[in-house]
């Protein structure tokens, strides 16, 4: 078996994106008014228990049952078992989860309810045995379209309505969102592209889309996150709660809301002196004139359990309010704004 680590090796680096670029306008429009400068300062909280912002809609516990999800050897193999490959929420509300220990799609409720399933054809298994498809993302029309973590077996993985069907990918990609029509992400030149999830088809891009078709970019440096959207561009000054003297060195998840609010989880790991590291965490959103909301707490967002191989951050195509899924040693948990 030859899989790779994790999926989002290619988005962790979210080199800086190129200069902000406006579309075409008709003839009679008005002439496009430059991108509003916005510098803000942010301090990232340590981890917290999630607050009474937030409602816990399902609690998935893992088991041999049909209805439990399933978890499999991880890491080094010394007893640490690794849960489902993360899921998604489609437009009806409910939810399919990579469940690669049983080798299929498990079907749930918003609440959490066992729904059924849907096994991966044997052909869909690296060498007929294992399970090397993550990231699920939800399309408009219903459909979950997973990630390869197969070496040198780039692809996407599509479900809708009872059929699967492999889309072969030209060079891997990083995954970090969609407009529901289209997937976006980091290639391995760190380039922004955008994937037909039938075809295949890769282009580079200057802007990511989310729902609406709404334009972003993200970057990051060490201290700093920038944030674009077509009428603003805004810089985050991070610093670190425990230590503010030392410097923040940030990764991003970021998703849009039908609202065109988009929603970007910060996660700062800050090197301290006795070589050790420390988290800060914090979800902020940002609004199309460059808004910026106060900085809200986060757990900590991974367990010993999770494989580390999709998105904590997600909102429903069709929603405005996000949430958070974390895959514990116990269970799989996801919670939604209130």
């Amino acid at each position: 078996m030859k899989s790779l680590s994790r999926i989002t090796i290619l988005t962790a680096a979210l080199i800086s994106a190129t200069s902000l670029v406006a579309g075409a306008l008709p003839a009679q429009a008005q002439p496009i008014r430059p991108a509003v400068a916005v510098t803000k300062a942010v301090t990232l909280p340590l981890p917290t228990p999630l607050g009474t912002a937030w409602k816990k809609t399902a609690t998935i516990g893992y088991g041999t049952a049909t209805a439990k999800l399933g978890t499999s050897p991880g890491g080094d193999g010394e007893g640490i078992m690794w849960g489902p490959s993360y899921g998604t929420q489609v437009p009806n509300k409910s939810w399919w989860w990579a469940d690669a220990a049983k080798l299929r799609l498990a079907h749930y409720s918003d609440s959490g309810t066992y729904l059924g399933q849907a096994k991966l054809p044997v052909k869909y298994l690296e060498d007929g045995i294992y399970f090397q498809w993550a990231n699920p993302k939800a399309l408009a029309n219903g459909a979950v379209v997973l990630s390869s973590t197969t070496i040198d077996s780039p692809a996407l993985l599509k479900y809708r309505k009872g059929v699967f069907t492999k889309v072969k990918l030209s060079r891997f990609v990083g995954v970090v969102g969609t407009d529901g029509y289209y997937l976006y992400g980091f290639d391995e030149a760190n380039k922004k592209v955008r994937i037909n999830p039938s075809t295949g088809k890769i282009t580079t891009v200057t802007w990511f889309r989310g729902q609406g078709g709404r334009r972003y970019q993200m970057s990051v440096g060490d201290g700093y996150v920038t944030i674009k959207r077509p009428a603003a561009t805004v810089r985050l000054n991070l610093t670190s709660a425990g230590h503010p003297a030392l410097t923040v060195h940030p990764s991003l998840q970021a998703a849009m809301g039908a609202d065109g609010k988009l929603w970007v989880l910060i996660s700062g790991m800050t090197d301290l002196p006795d070589f050790s590291t420390e988290l800060t965490i914090g979800l902020v959103s940002i609004s199309s004139s460059g808004k910026v909301s106060a900085v809200k707490t986060m757990r900590d967002p991974t367990s010993e359990s999770d494989p580390g191989d999709g998105d904590n951050l997600g909102i429903r195509q069709g929603g405005t309010r996000p949430w958070m899924m974390f895959i514990d040693s116990d269970a799989a948990r996801v919670y939604r704004l209130k």
